[in-house]
């Protein structure tokens, strides 16, 4: 009985080997297998395999699943088209500041209020109205040239001086030390694109370092990681930030107010180079 057993599970396995077919090894054109397989592998039907190395496939399925795999191929082994991927950064900052200051007397019925020194001699009124505003505009571009389905990376950086002192107990006592070091300030992306007809998708990561306003050595950081996806030649925003505020303070005879706005946008554009 026991072997009867034995003799049934090996010819089912049999069975479903010739179902399934041998090992094919499927040459490549264009695309290497780290790029064809994740594409390839939901249309693979259970209980086949599917690995690759290089420019080769390796399949084992049955014939009519394998037939079909093929067909999905020959539309993914294309020769890879050459973009070239720009990012832009643009800041802009605001700033308005107003004050109205009067010097006289502000009388109704018996009571006067004045900000003079001497009330109570006859004054001229005066009244000052100041007015300042501030506008600032920043844009910077950057291109790099890849080929679709590789990554690629593109930095350019600012270098500074940044004085540091140190206070420490030596052993006569305590000690001052001056130094200088080196702050990099990047500005760059990564990204990964890939096109499917006009429209191409996109796993980029800009980011943006300036000079803070907190005093030296601070830095303004800004950094956006996003799947997103366009159609080629067109200008997508990958995010931004707004930022606003707005204060007042016065008295009887006089008001101060300030407003200051900043917006922080990144952009992204594709472009296919033709040959």
């Amino acid at each position: 009985m026991k072997r009867l057993l034995l003799l049934a599970s090996f010819l089912a396995h049999c069975v479903a080997a010739l179902g399934q077919g041998g090992l094919e090894v499927v040459p490549l054109q264009h695309r290497s297998a780290e790029q064809v397989i994740p594409v390839l592998r939901p249309l693979l039907e259970p209980g086949g395999a599917l690995t690759g190395q290089g420019y080769q496939l390796f399949v084992r399925t049955s014939p009519g699943n394998l037939r079909d795999l093929k067909k999905a191929l020959a539309a993914i082994d294309t020769a890879q088209r050459r973009l070239v991927i720009s990012v832009r950064f643009d800041a802009s900052a605001d700033a308005a500041r107003g004050a109205i200051e009067a010097r006289g007397t502000l009388r109704s019925g018996d009571m006067a209020i004045s900000n003079q020194r001497f009330p109570n001699e006859r004054t001229q009124a005066e009244v000052r109205i100041l007015s300042s505003r501030s506008a600032s505009d920043e844009r910077v571009d950057q291109r790099v040239q890849v080929l679709e389905g590789s990554r690629a990376f593109i930095s350019t950086g600012l270098s500074r001086p940044l004085p540091q002192r140190q206070v420490y107990m030596g052993p006569g006592g305590v000690a001052v030390q001056d130094t200088t070091v080196i702050q990099n300030l990047d500005t760059g992306f990564e990204v990964t694109p890939r096109v499917s007809g006009t429209t191409v998708f996109l796993d980029i990561s800009p980011q943006r370092e300036t000079p803070g306003a907190l005093g030296p050595g601070s830095v303004q950081s800004q950094r956006v990681s996003s799947s997103v996806s366009a159609q080629l030649g067109e200008w997508v925003e990958l995010g931004g930030a707004l930022e606003s505020g707005a204060g007042a303070s016065g008295g009887t005879l006089s008001s101060r107010d300030a407003r200051t706005s900043e917006a922080r946008r990144v952009w992204v554009r594709v472009e296919e180079l033709r040959p």
